[in-house]
């Protein structure tokens, strides 16, 4: 991909994730002020777009075969089956109604 395509895609994403971003870190400070338990909501949106940070981190990343890319990988990875495990309840629920 040529690096205007990857400036207007890194742009459009601080556009997105940056609110997203402000909006589940004010969530969390004020649930933990208030001395209350963190939303069963709140996971799985942190999970989501912690994924979509990593994703915009690894198209930054020239070099496809550079360490750093393969970590962020298996970051991913690992994150992606955590939300799966997140939403599964919710999902089998659901399903079965």
């Amino acid at each position: 991909m040529n690096q205007e395509a990857v400036t207007v895609i890194n742009w459009y994403c601080l556009l997105l994730l940056l609110p997203a971003t402000v909006i589940l870190a004010w969530k969390l400070v004020t649930d933990n002020l208030k001395k209350k338990r963190i939303s069963p909501d709140v996971i799985p949106g942190a999970l989501l777009l912690l994924s979509a940070i990593i994703g915009i981190a690894e198209l930054n990343i020239s070099d496809s075969g550079s360490r750093l890319a393969w970590a962020l990988l298996v970051v991913q990875l690992i994150v992606l089956v955590f939300l799966y495990k997140s939403l599964w309840p919710l999902w089998k629920q659901r399903f079965r109604d």
